[in-house]
């Protein structure tokens, strides 16, 4: 681990957040792995031996950087707000960065984007699987856990192939129709 990765000192974080926004706008502009540690250092306006200091490697940087943005652009969406509704708002954000997602795959960086979008997605899943059990659970008499997993396999599934192709559009489309799905398959509503 990199010696100041963890260190409160304002410097510090000042640095972080330098390389943060340097690996952030970069990721924009071209795929990770043409990204090179040069380049952030260069970008950030600090050395070689800095950037060390904070990261191990420019997949640390970038992953730091989408993992930052991510949390930051997340913290307000309502987690009482209905599922569909957070659902959408957590694929709306990839929208917004659509050339950094590309730009990503098929990085080392890729798990750690899934790894976030895992952890947003979930407990939105969960709301669904427990709204859907009375269908589900007479039928196969399956736990609500194991829907959930289900539900959020599916979306990142939803999020995997549209990182992948460099000619999507639409996300939102496809993560509507697979929440139409969803619906169908659980016997739930829309909520819209």
């Amino acid at each position: 681990m990199a010696a100041r990765t963890h260190s409160s000192d304002p410097r510090a974080e000042r640095v972080r957040t330098m390389l943060r926004e340097a690996a952030f706008d970069l990721a924009h502009e071209r795929a990770v792995d043409r990204i090179t540690v040069a380049d952030l250092v260069a970008r950030a306006g600090v050395s070689r031996q800095v950037f060390y200091q904070h990261f191990t490697d420019r997949d640390d940087a970038v992953a730091s950087a989408f993992s930052v943005a991510f949390d930051a652009a997340t913290a307000d969406i309502d987690p009482d707000a209905e599922p569909r509704t957070r659902i959408l708002r957590v694929f709306d954000l990839a929208a917004e960065h659509r050339a950094m997602y590309h730009n990503v795959v098929p990085s080392a960086v890729t798990q750690r984007v899934v790894s976030a979008f895992r952890a947003a997605l979930l407990p939105a899943c969960d709301e669904l699987a427990r709204r859907g059990m009375p269908v589900v659970g007479a039928i196969a008499g399956l736990k609500t856990d194991a829907v959930s997993r289900f539900l959020v396999g599916g979306f990142q599934e939803v999020l995997r192939s549209w990182m992948e192709d460099a000619d999507a559009t639409d996300l939102r489309g496809r993560v509507t129709a697979a929440l139409d799905t969803v619906d169908a398959l659980l016997g739930l509503s829309p909520a819209r």
